[in-house]
C-alpha cells in the first residue's frame, strides 16, 4: 500500500443522482469508459469496488474523473465520503484502474458522419465539464442517435441540452438533420 498523497474533489453535476470527483492524476488513458453494472465492469477493479459499495448504477470515468450515479437510496451527504475513501484507497493500492478498452468501428464513416462526429468533438469539453459524455451512435434518414453518458444520462437537463445545443448546432452544419434522439 503506498502512503502517497491523492488529491480528491467532489462537484456537483446538472442530474442530482451523480457527483463528479476529479481526482489529482491521469485515470483513464485514450477513450472515455461508461459502465452500468459491475458485470460490465469485470477486469476494471476500480469501477468494481465502486459498485461493491451498493447503490452506485453507472460509472463513467475520462481522463482525471469519474462520474458516479447512485440510486435516490441514499444521500450524497454521507455517500460520497465512501466513494471518495473508495478512489483514494484503490489508487494508492497501485492496483490498475481500469482494462485497457479497444473501441473500433467497421468501415469507413461518409462525410455526413465526420460532420456529425466533428461536431460532438466540439460539444465534448463543455458536456465533460458536467461530468458527462456523448458518444455518436449512428445516422440514418436525418435522425442522429447520440448516447449520453455519466452525469448526462438521466439528467433533468439533458433533453433541453440535446435539442438546444446539440441538436441547433447540428442543424447549423447539416440542414439535413432533422432531430437528434438519446438511446440507452
Amino acid at each position: 500500500m503506498n502512503s502517497e498523497e491523492v488529491y480528491i474533489t467532489a462537484n456537483p453535476t446538472p442530474n442530482p443522482e451523480c457527483l463528479k470527483f476529479i481526482v489529482d492524476r491521469q485515470l483513464v488513458d485514450g477513450e472515455a469508459l461508461s459502465f452500468q453494472s459491475a458485470k460490465e465492469a469485470e477486469g476494471s477493479p476500480l469501477a468494481l469496488k465502486l459498485f461493491d459499495l451498493g447503490h452506485v448504477t453507472n460509472i463513467f470515468a475520462f481522463q482525471n474523473f469519474i462520474t458516479v450515479t447512485k440510486t435516490d437510496a441514499v444521500y450524497w451527504q454521507e455517500f460520497a465520503r465512501e466513494v471518495g475513501k473508495t478512489i483514494r484507497a484503490h489508487i494508492q493500492s497501485g492496483e490498475k484502474n481500469f482494462e485497457e478498452s479497444v473501441q473500433s468501428q467497421a468501415g469507413e464513416d461518409n462525410e455526413a458522419v465526420r460532420a456529425i462526429k466533428d461536431v460532438l468533438d466540439e460539444i465534448r469539453p463543455s458536456v465533460a465539464m458536467d461530468g458527462g459524455n456523448i458518444v455518436f451512435a449512428g445516422y440514418k434518414d436525418g435522425v442522429v442517435q447520440v448516447f449520453m453518458q455519466g452525469s448526462c444520462s438521466g439528467c433533468p437537463s439533458s433533453t433541453l441540452t440535446l435539442r438546444a445545443g446539440i441538436e441547433a448546432r447540428l442543424k447549423e452544419v447539416l440542414p439535413e438533420v432533422t432531430e437528434v434522439v438519446a438511446i440507452s
